[in-house]
């Protein structure tokens, strides 16, 4: 994924990135940890992430939902917290 914002053409990938942050495997793991991480202030993150929570397609997948889930509050945190704080 590169700089541009992200949106539905990004959700195979991002929810392959979500499926490799869950691995035991450190050589999987770290390589996505890095890409989501980039990723985050990029323009459709949140959107993405909230795609992949809230779809009916994935309702058994609840670990990724719930790394979803946590990477979504984080962003919010780091991002629309410190712009609202600074205001």
């Amino acid at each position: 994924m590169d700089s541009m914002a992200l949106s539905a053409s990004d959700l195979p990938a991002m929810y392959s990135l979500l499926t490799n942050s869950l691995s035991r495997e450190q050589s999987v793991r770290k390589p996505a940890e890095t890409a989501l991480a980039q990723s985050e202030n990029r323009p459709g993150f949140c959107s993405c992430l909230m795609e992949v929570i809230t779809a009916k397609d994935l309702v058994s997948q609840v670990d990724v939902r719930l790394m979803a889930s946590v990477y979504f509050k984080n962003s919010i945190n780091r991002y629309w917290r410190n712009k609202r704080d600074s205001a």
